[in-house]
């Protein structure tokens, strides 16, 4: 996994990250979790759209292509320090919304195809602002200050991402 990610320090806050832990094992927090890391609205999503976007912008849109590929490599970071916080609530971080009771895997069908570039930022935008959001209301829902620490601490790079893609959008 992305481990050190220290070459992509331009779309990371300079603050780290705490290490995965929890108060006990909880399925409904892990469920929630999951939804962070492999729903609709999720890491894995992020991941699999910037990935994307990086390889079509790639001599086309360069800046584009190595923002939108930096930020993937965070998300990549996010996706790893979620799973583990999963696995230390007592259940496998499998590419599914929910586990307890087992529901919808995650499915390419989430991720937006398009190549127009700012369509692409838009898209990416949206995706950023949809996952701050469901990240603000998990918080609340979870009472566990360990994993409230963590989203807290993601939700910072999110911003980020946010507003750097809001600039490239000015630009084109």
């Amino acid at each position: 996994m992305p481990g050190d990610i220290s070459k992509y320090t331009k779309y990371i806050v300079n603050e780290p990250y705490p290490e995965p832990k929890v108060e006990g094992k909880n399925i409904f927090y892990a469920n929630l979790l999951l939804e962070d890391y492999a729903g609709m609205v999720s890491e894995l999503t992020a991941i699999n759209l910037y990935i994307f976007q990086h390889i079509v912008s790639e001599g086309k849109y360069n800046d584009f292509a190595e923002l939108i590929g930096g930020i993937a490599m965070a998300e990549m970071k996010h996706l790893e320090l979620l799973g583990d916080t999963i696995k230390l609530l007592g259940v496998k971080p499998v590419y599914a919304n929910s586990t307890c009771p087992f529901t919808k895997l995650w499915t390419a069908k989430y991720v937006n195809f398009t190549t127009a570039i700012k369509a692409m930022i838009a898209e990416a935008i949206r995706s950023e602002k949809k996952a701050i959001n469901q990240y603000k209301r998990h918080v609340i829902l979870i009472k566990d200050e360990f994993i409230k620490k963590l989203i807290n601490r993601i939700i910072v790079d999110e911003e980020l991402h946010l507003k750097l893609l809001e600039e490239m959008y000015e630009k084109y």
